[in-house]
């Protein structure tokens, strides 16, 4: 995530951090079109500035935990993305469980 952000220029960094502003401030609540859910029973969202994605859960309804950012190229989230994102958002679930991420309270 933080390797493809700092890749960007400064005008789409901008742009992507001022979307987090945005999603930190509204959680829940953001809507499109800068955010949405992917549906399903995956409980993963996408924040969609501009043609960039990042994709996310909400850990215990009050943590936002980004998983994986990219380059949106065609109208569908290529499926090795989300496949991607649901593997770390696994891996994330369990250390939560385990206490190997600390939560700031």
């Amino acid at each position: 995530m933080q390797e493809y952000v700092q890749s960007l220029d400064e005008a789409q960094q901008n742009k992507i951090f001022a979307a987090l502003k945005r999603l930190e401030e509204e959680g829940y609540n953001l809507r499109r079109p800068l955010a949405d859910s992917l549906g399903g029973k995956t409980g993963l969202y996408e924040l969609r500035p501009g043609r960039h994605r990042i994709l996310y859960f909400f850990h215990e309804r009050k943590y936002i935990v980004l998983l994986h950012a990219f380059l949106k190229k065609m109208d569908e989230i290529p499926q090795k993305d989300i496949e991607l994102a649901l593997v770390r958002k696994e891996m994330c679930e369990v250390w939560f469980k385990h206490g190997m991420i600390e939560s700031e309270e």
